[in-house]
């Protein structure tokens, strides 16, 4: 069986999905097909992913929070829980890049990530076709989902290899799709000569293993000449390699290029380097000494920096639904109501607006909400960039709020 990617948006996903998700647990320790989005966590974050898949949220990781620097003092502690497993969306209901997921071009199979900007685009490759499924107008079928086929142009993205990486132009706008086979490269030279990855990643964030605090870069092109000089070291072919019990700095990054968000590196002071922005756990063997080099100059060249939560998100009670906005009041979250937010979540996603036209969430109800974009405190509080929304239930303890 072919190990899934994590879904993007929960709302695309069916039973087979989440039944295959389930069976990721054996396969991510044993098949060396591995996909990877957590550092040797094994058979721990292969249960986590089945447990996003299935709809639910973990308080530790998914706390509401408006603040951003992720710690809102005003928030009393709270538990956050989704209501639903999954919605399984109408096809006229998906984004473009929700329906059409997988690319063949000249045999390579590709596929989609997110969206990217028009100025990362290179040279147009062609016209190719682009296939999708509508997973619940095949529900119940013995023939399964129906497929749909539509051409589309296809571009080089600047600075990547189109045998890694290409862009797809769809609706006016422009998508990542991703090589989906693995075929890890030999050298970490090999991989570097297809992405430039000095000019499609910025590792200015990072933390450490053994201290606390979280730590900003002040100049990252260092970094990239010490790994450029690093052009043998070898690919790892190790499925129980493990960051645990390793003295390591962690870079987080967000790739538009690559279509990655919050990506991770690790650098081990034993001397190898992971990352999961390929999907698959890509390890290699870097040697004490140009890692040793890496953390000195990280440890030399930073300044401390506030915690970022791995995404951002806001959580409330609906208010008011309009034709354009949506108002998401968390006074229920505050231990003291009086300073609770109404926010202003604009409806111009479609992952955000379906909700409210097929009248999943209606006033009264308890969501939360993630978003990519920012907060524009001077305009009561209107949240841009909202990209997936989940109803809720609030918990003190055991006592569902309000019950």
């Amino acid at each position: 069986m072919k190990i899934p990617r994590i879904a993007s948006a929960v709302g695309c996903l069916d039973d087979e999905l989440v039944a295959e998700a389930a069976m990721v647990v054996e396969a991510t320790m044993y098949s060396k097909k591995k996909r990877s989005l957590w550092p040797g966590w094994g058979a721990a974050a292969a249960c986590l992913a089945v447990l996003i898949l299935a709809g639910t949220l973990l308080p530790s990781l998914f706390r509401g929070t408006a603040a951003s620097d992720g710690r809102d003092k005003r928030y009393r502690e709270y538990t956050l829980a989704q209501n639903e497993i999954a919605v399984i969306w109408p096809w006229e209901y998906l984004t473009v890049n929700e329906k059409y997921t997988e690319l063949e071009m000249d045999g390579v199979p590709y596929l989609s990530r997110g969206r990217v900007s028009e100025g990362l685009v290179g040279e147009r490759i062609g016209s190719y076709s682009v296939t999708g499924y509508d997973h619940l107008a095949g529900l119940g079928k013995p023939d399964g989902a129906p497929k749909y086929t539509e051409e589309f142009e296809v571009f080089a993205l600047k600075d990547i290899a189109p045998s890694q990486f290409v862009a797809v132009k769809m609706e006016g706008s422009y998508y990542v799709f991703e090589h989906d086979e693995y075929a890890p490269p030999a050298t970490l030279g090999e991989l570097m000569d297809e992405v430039d990855f000095p000019k499609v990643v910025e590792l200015n964030r990072f933390d450490y293993e053994d201290q606390g605090g979280y730590f900003a870069l002040t100049d990252d092109d260092p970094i990239w000449e010490i790994l450029s000089a690093c052009g043998s070291a070898p690919f790892v072919e190790d499925q129980r390699w493990m960051a645990a019990g390793r003295r390591y700095l962690s870079f987080t990054f967000t790739s538009e290029a690559l279509g990655v968000y919050n990506c991770a590196l690790y650098v081990t002071e034993d001397g190898y380097l992971w990352t999961n922005a390929f999907g698959w756990q890509y390890l290699f063997e870097i040697g004490e000494e140009a890692a040793g080099e890496i953390l000195r100059y990280a440890e030399e060249n930073s300044v401390e920096a506030a915690y970022e939560p791995y995404y951002k998100s806001i959580a409330g009670i609906i208010t008011e639904i309009a034709d354009d906005y949506i108002l998401v009041d968390d006074s229920i979250l505050c231990k003291d109501p009086a300073e609770g937010i109404t926010y202003k979540v604009l409806l111009d996603d479609l992952r955000i607006s379906r909700y409210v036209e097929r009248e999943i969430v209606r006033v009264g109800d308890t969501v939360q909400i993630s978003y990519r974009g920012e907060i524009d405190e001077t305009d009561g509080n209107t949240v841009t960039g909202a990209v997936s929304l989940n109803k809720a239930y609030i918990y003190d303890g055991d006592v569902m709020v309000p019950e």
